[in-house]
């Protein structure tokens, strides 16, 4: 391993932890949780303060030294995430977003000598992230939240054979893309029926740290309007792991008979974006709902028939 002070290493990332601890908690639990202050401006901290505090390698190069505090973010991270009690996914989720950021800054840090502290201060890294932990902490800080995604197919099945398989009892395959493969799937799926007023209802077990720290919830979709043309659904009840991350709000499937037996079938999902910053959670939700929206498409849609074109709108 590297040659650091070992003890003194460790007192330091147990001290960081502690601190952490008690500040993520309080973020949390108030309106800036899911903020660029949280996902931004506190990484920035943390690493400024790793960067001057914990003892560096001997006669290190560069590239070591970044490697190391690397390793040290990601201890004194996961460690504060089991003290908070939040998920290993909510970790693996957010350190691209410090990775990112540190290797910026660190680089830039270690371009001067190691021994000039003042090098971090005079960088223009500190100012990027003070602006960037602005956004979403007012109407005029944030970016859309609202977002719709859809999904246009035909099947070779008719709008009948369709609308019968979203009747049927749902059975989910777990194999899924490793994105989705991510999250657990509901324990538990009370469906089985197609009318206006019926209520869908999932429930879900995560397990935050694969065997403890287990969050149950529900997730229950109303069907709105239920026509030969038109399939309308909101969501009444969600406080599933999934609401942490993004509120939502239905769907809407769309049929058009296309003759010689197939249909084109239009899933749009509606979400509303939870986390900032936009530049990263954005993109990363828009890519997990839209696999989601094929996975639905073909496991309960098109279940047992061909799919013959896709395209995403």
């Amino acid at each position: 391993m590297f040659k650091t002070p070992g003890k003194s290493r460790w007192v330091y990332l147990i001290f960081f932890i502690g601190i952490c601890t008690v500040v993520m908690r309080a973020l949390l639990d108030s309106r800036f949780g899911t903020t660029s202050v949280t996902y931004v401006l506190i990484p920035f901290l943390i690493s400024f303060l790793l960067y001057h505090f914990i003892p560096p390698i001997e006669d290190g190069t560069r590239v070591r030294r970044v490697a190391q505090h690397f390793i040290n973010a990601t201890i004194v991270m996961l460690g504060t995430s089991v003290f908070i009690f939040e998920g290993f996914l909510c970790v693996l989720f957010f350190m691209p977003i410090y990775y990112f950021g540190v290797l910026i800054a660190y680089l830039n840090a270690v371009s001067a000598d190691r021994s000039d502290r003042n090098s971090l201060k005079t960088s223009f890294v500190p100012l990027i992230a003070i602006i960037a932990a602005t956004e979403g902490l007012s109407p005029s800080t944030s970016f859309e939240r609202q977002n719709s995604i859809t999904r246009n197919v035909i099947i070779s099945a008719n709008i009948q054979n369709l609308q019968e398989n979203m009747a049927q009892n749902i059975e989910l395959s777990p194999t899924r893309h490793w994105m989705l493969s991510l999250f657990p799937l509901p324990q538990d799926i009370k469906a089985g029926a197609l009318k206006v007023g019926d209520i869908h209802k999932m429930q879900f077990i995560y397990k935050r740290w694969f065997f403890t720290n287990v969050k149950h919830g529900e997730f229950h979709l109303r069907l709105d309007k239920v026509t030969p043309e038109h399939i309308q659904t909101r969501v009444v009840k969600n406080d599933s792991y999934l609401a942490s991350y993004m509120d939502i709000k239905g769907t809407d499937v769309h049929f058009k008979a296309l003759g010689g037996g197939q249909t084109e079938l239009s899933l749009t999902i509606h979400y509303e974006r939870r986390l900032d910053p936009y530049w990263y959670f954005g993109p990363l939700q828009k890519f997990t709902i839209e696999k989601s929206a094929d996975y639905l498409i073909q496991n309960i849609i098109a279940k047992d028939s061909r799919i013959i074109t896709k395209r995403k709108l």
